[in-house]
Parts: structure tokens; C-alpha cells; sequence
């Protein structure tokens, strides 16, 4: 495995860059306080631009660690920062990590979240040498299991309450998983 950490990744419509102090409005105004966007998060939507900066602050300490992969998505065509994507959950002596993604509902239905995902996968896999990427998603969220089979994860199963959502219920979680010779 390489700790290479956050670099740029670019694709056709997007650049994926690490997240600045600068991106706190427009994170908070396109997705973080929109309750339809965070619906399935494990997080909170944000009440006030003070949590989003917050949170921002605590990407950027962590763009220290070399095992730290976090981007912020933006769509070229309007030099805009319209979602994040990040791999957490890293295991080294397994090779893998977690990835999850959020995008303002502006940007829904348009395969800007599977560019973004494929361009992920294909660093983590052949930059960062890792050897198997999985995601997890609320089972109402369907829109998220497309993205995650339209990038070539495999679904694995459900686990029963598997994880909480932003409001701390227990909820059935969807799996999927792809490794690199996939």
C-alpha cells in the first residue's frame, strides 16, 4: 500500500481536489443544510455555517496523515464545488478502505457521482495500491446502489440495523464491495 495521500484526480466534467477553508459557504449552501441530501447520512444536517467550518477544519488537520483520502468534487463546466467524496476505514494490513460520497440534489441523476466514484476507485487501486474498496448505503437509498454498481461494486448483502442514520435510528445497510482485478 501507498500513502500517497489526497492528490488531484481529474476526469472529463470533474476535478477532485482537497477541501480549503474557502469551500465553507458553498458546501453549507449546496448540500450540508439540505435535509434531502443528508436524509441517508450518517451525519447531521448542518444548522448553521459554524458546523460546516467545523468540519471542514477537521479535514484539513487530517490531510497530515498520508493515510488520509478526501476530495472535494468539482464540476469543471461551472468551477463549482458540489460534493465530497473520501476513503475511510483504512485497514493497511488488509489493503482496503471504505468509500463514501455526497452531492448537492442540484447534481443528482447526472453520472457526476459515478465519474467521481470510478476515478476514486481507480486511484485507490492502482496509485494508492490498495487491494479492496467497499460502501455501504441505507437500503431506501437506491440512487446510491446504482452509483455503487454503475462504478463495478459487487453487492454482498444486507445487515440488519447495520448502522445509524442522521438521526441515531437503526437502520438496514446494503454492501458492496470490488477489489482490484475487478
Amino acid at each position: 500500500m501507498n500513502s500517497i495521500g489526497t492528490q488531484n484526480i481529474n476526469t472529463e466534467r470533474l476535478l477532485l481536489r482537497r477541501i480549503n477553508i474557502d469551500d465553507t459557504e458553498t458546501m453549507f449552501q449546496n448540500w450540508a443544510s439540505d435535509p434531502d441530501v443528508t436524509k441517508y447520512m450518517r451525519w447531521k444536517t448542518h444548522k448553521d455555517i459554524e458546523t460546516t467550518k467545523g468540519v471542514i477544519n477537521s479535514w484539513i488537520k487530517e490531510y497530515e496523515n498520508t493515510n488520509t483520502y478526501h476530495w472535494g468534487i468539482v464540476y469543471k463546466e461551472k468551477d463549482k464545488l458540489i460534493g465530497t467524496i473520501a476513503v475511510t476505514s483504512i485497514n493497511k494490513d488488509a489493503q482496503s478502505g471504505s468509500v463514501g460520497y455526497c452531492i448537492a440534489k442540484k447534481y443528482w441523476n447526472k453520472g457526476i457521482t459515478t465519474e467521481a466514484l470510478k476515478a476514486v476507485l481507480n486511484y485507490m487501486f492502482f496509485k494508492a495500491d490498495f487491494k479492496k474498496i467497499t460502501a455501504s448505503h441505507i437500503v431506501e437509498n437506491l440512487a446510491s446502489g446504482k452509483v455503487m454498481q454503475k462504478s463495478g461494486m459487487k453487492f454482498k448483502g444486507i445487515k440488519k440495523d447495520g448502522d445509524k442514520d442522521c438521526e441515531g435510528n437503526l437502520r438496514n445497510i446494503a454492501m458492496y464491495e470490488i477489489d482490484r482485478t475487478e
